[in-house]
Order: C-alpha cells, then structure tokens, then sequence
C-alpha cells in the first residue's frame, strides 16, 4: 500500500494524525466512532494535517498496539476494523492506516469514565449526533423504520378507504383489509397501527405528515410588497391526498400547466410532471417523520420551485457532494416507500434523480440538490424562464462566426495603430486584459497558472452579473465537483466570490 493510495478518497472518509495522540485519545476516537456510525473511513497516523505529508511514526509496533488497545476499551460495541502499515516519504519511518467499517451494531458510543458520546461524520468532521440522529441509529440498530414502529391507535380509531381505492384503481387488484393491512406493516397482528398506518390513513393522524405551499412574488421571500400571491396548507390527510393537493397547488400556480391530451400529459409546461411527482413523493416518502414541527415545503417563485423536506441523506453524505448520476438509493421509510412503489408513484430502481436531469436535458438551467444533517431541498428550474439549451448553442455558434459584408470578410483599410510598441487593443481585449489584472491583484500566487486562466475564462463569460455553480465549474475546469468546491472555498477566501444562496454563486467585483 501506498500513501498515493488514499488520494481519490473524499475528506468525509479521511483523518490524518501526525502522531497518536495517547494521552487525549478522544481526539482520533470519536472519528472511530463516527465512522462506525456513517459510512466509514480512514484515520492515516504519521502524516501531516496541513500538508499531508507522510513522515512516518518514531516507533508503528507500538503505535499499533496502542490504538488496539485503545479501541477496545473506550469504544462500544467494538468497531470491525484493519491495521495497515504504508511507507512514509522518510527511509525505515512507516505509517499506519486505521481503516474503520460501517455498522452493524449501531448506534457505536466513545465511552470513558461518565462519557457516553455519538458521533456522527459531517463533512470533514466529527460531530456529536443530534437527539433525532441518535434514534435514527437506535432504529437502525434494531433493523427497524419509523413507520414501522407501533402507535397509539388501534383498528377501530381508523379507515383505510381511500388507500383500498387507489390500490385498485392503480393496480386493478382488490385491497383485502384483513390481510394486506398486516402483511404490508400498515397494522401490527395485534391490530395496533403502526405510522405508516398513520401516514396513509384517511384522518392522517400524524401531526407533523404536513405539507406547506406558497406562491411568492418576485423571486425571493419578501424581495416585493405583498410578499405572497397564493398559500395553501395541507394536513389532517393521507400521504396520497397530500401528494394530490401539492401537485393541485403546483398546476394552478404556474402559467404553463401540465396539461392532459388523450391518455398522455403534455410536457410543454413551466414544471415537467415527472420531475415534480418525483421530487414530491421523494419528499413525503423520504422525510424524517421524527422532525417533529417541520413539514415538506413548496416555494414558488418567478423563476423557480423549491421543495425541502426535514431530513438529510440516511448516510449522512450530501447530495452536493455525490455524483448525481451515481446517487445509491436509501429508503428512510420502507414500508410507505414500498406502498407508493406499488401505486407506481415512484420507481423502485432508484432511478428518480435521472429522470428529473432528463426533464431538462433541453435547458440550460438545471435542477440542483441541496442536503444537510437537518434538510433536503431541490430546486427545478421554471421551465418558460430559462434558456434553451440548442439557442444558446445556436448563438455561440454565430458570434463564433467573422462578420461578413457583401460575402467577403470586412476588412478596415488603416493599418493598426501602435502605442508604445504595441498594437492598441480592441475593446473586447481591453476588458480582458482589465479582468486579469483585477484577478491577479485578488488572488496574487493563490492558484496555479492553469486554473488562473480558467478562472479567468469564467469571469469573462460570467462577470458580476450572471451566477454559476459548482457544475459550472466543473465542467469549465475539467475537474470533479468536489474539487470544484475546493476551488470556491479557495476563492470566497480571497475575496473573488460570494455565495448569494445555495448553490449560486457570483464573482466579488
């Protein structure tokens, strides 16, 4: 093994220690114990936080032996874990790779006198799990989901009519009450509901099972008198009744509606209707039920639609950080997933996300997802807003094209004129030779001279005006979005850029 080994793994999943700390062991420890709790990881001892650099450790034997030591009494239940020696940069000086796996015994605890901690990994750190992570692992633990638990209710204090309609009007057949209801985790066999029970029963009883809509003027909270054009609040239903008003309250606000033909729908709409259904099942299914005084929200502006839902990824990622195209499907709630799978409300493929990228393949705006330990938001662009993707394309190719005159190029008959040796600058190259000058007093010897030029063709393309994200980025360095992030930190911090929401941003001029 090497240390060029552990390049491509993401900062979520990797720890350095220069040293082993023994005498403040809770340092490294609780990255065990977060790793345990998430998805994983690597803790390297001998290389450099800053600089990561492999210097190796005085004596990796008992460095070893130490951390084994260490591991088994002051963390429960044990970690599944390796010790993996690599070489350092410095001759007979080795490291060592702590490789820590996820689960199965979860929640996983540092303990050490009166300590009983949970950690979980967010981003790069490791953090104390909050009240509602923390029973999220208790459940996980136990193999179990929220809308699985029992409730207070019995049978007799609920009606499942409208789900037996849908069921056989979707599915063509019959819903048997005394079976299904038990075999599909809607009631124990004891006849208590269980809150998936909650979640689809005609009186939803789930207090917090709420959805909020609001269609705002302008195209930010507040940003016109009057604030809101149109508000609906829904709740006291079931999971299909809400998915039906939200989607109600998304055709009635847009200029464009989805519209019926036949037996098809029309796409030729402000918001495609898969994509909507997608992102409101997703965010009924999907949201964490235990958020008790948060609901799904739907935000409808002049150029856009944002749907949150309490709850971030099961795995404690973000979404920002993942490959889109490559995002594993995770059921935070199996039982109502599996139902509205069946009601063919949802792919079971864990396909949803590309079929909302594909909705605008057309466009140049793009749908974007944002994720946190706290919520799930994604934003689809107004459709009749954005810009076509083959216009654009189309007019790049003009102004790439020489003006003609007559079918000849035009031609200026004055020899150009030079100004201390030089040839004077067209105005196009004057403000490029302006922005470059602007950008190396910003960001002096901050980036290397590749990504000064890219960034450079950003600014030119983009200026203060227009803003871009880290797709744009990307695909304009050639690089990951994870690297594209590292890029905006690095030029938020001298001052080039600023984040004016999620996922916008602008250059600082």
């Amino acid at each position: 093994m090497k240390f060029e080994d552990f390049q491509g793994i993401e900062a979520t999943h990797l720890d350095y220690k220069v040293s082993l700390e023994k005498e403040k062991p809770k340092s490294w420890l609780k990255s065990v114990v977060a790793f345990a709790n998430t998805k994983g990881g690597h803790i390297l001892f001998g290389v450099t936080n800053n600089g990561h650099d492999p210097i190796g450790l005085d004596d990796a034997q008992s460095t070893a032996s130490k951390i084994s030591e260490l591991l088994t009494s002051r963390v429960e239940p044990p970690v599944r874990y390796t010790l993996t020696p690599f070489s350092s940069r410095i001759d007979d000086r080795l490291c060592i790779d702590l490789e820590v796996a996820n689960g199965p015994h979860y929640p996983y605890y540092y303990v050490h006198e009166k300590t009983r901690e949970i950690y979980v990994r967010r981003g790069d750190r490791s953090e104390i799990a909050t009240v509602i992570e923390q029973n999220n692992l208790i459940l996980k633990g136990m193999n179990k989901t929220y809308d699985s638990l029992p409730s207070s209710y019995n049978l007799s204090d609920v009606s499942f009519t409208l789900l037996a309609a849908t069921f056989k009007k979707e599915t063509g057949d019959d819903f048997d009450l005394t079976k299904d209801l038990v075999s599909m985790g809607f009631v124990t066999e004891d006849g208590i509901v269980t809150n998936a029970g909650l979640l689809l029963c005609d009186q939803g009883y789930l207090k917090q099972s709420k959805v909020v809509c609001t269609r705002w003027k302008g195209i930010e909270k507040g940003s016109v008198e009057g604030d809101a054009l149109d508000d609906e609040e829904f709740t006291g239903v079931s999971l299909i009744t809400l998915l039906a008003n939200a989607e109600a309250f998304i055709r009635t606000n847009s200029k464009s509606p989805w519209s019926i033909r036949g037996m098809r729908r029309e796409e030729k709409s402000d918001y495609p209707f898969k994509a909507v259904r997608e992102v409101l099942v997703n965010a009924l299914i999907h949201r964490d039920y235990q958020s008790i005084g948060a609901e799904v929200h739907v935000d409808m502006y002049d150029d856009r639609m944002e749907i949150s839902s309490p709850g971030g990824m099961i795995n404690g990622s973000r979404i920002q950080d993942l490959d889109l195209k490559r995002v594993p499907s995770m059921r935070r709630n199996e039982i109502i997933s599996d139902t509205f799978g069946r009601l063919h409300y949802m792919e079971r493929r864990g396909s949803g996300i590309r079929r909302i990228l594909n909705s605008y393949v057309d466009y140049t705006e793009q749908p974007e997802f944002y994720s946190d330990e706290y919520f799930f938001i994604v934003t689809l662009p107004n459709r009749s807003e954005a810009r076509s993707a083959q216009l654009e394309l189309k007019l790049e190719i003009e102004n790439a094209k020489p003006q003609q005159s007559s079918g000849k190029l035009q031609q200026s008959s004055d020899k150009p004129q030079l100004s201390s040796g030089d040839m004077q600058l067209s105005s196009g190259e004057k403000e490029k030779e302006e922005l470059k000058k602007w950008l190396e007093c910003k960001v002096g010897k901050s980036f290397n001279k590749r990504n000064f030029e890219k960034l450079l063709e950003l600014l030119g393309k983009y200026g203060s005006k227009y803003c871009f994200n880290r797709t744009t980025i990307a695909n304009t360095f050639g690089i990951s979005e994870n690297t594209a992030s590292r890029i905006i930190r690095k030029s938020m911090d001298c001052g080039i850029m600023r984040k004016e929401k999620n996922g916008e941003y602008y250059f600082n001029m």
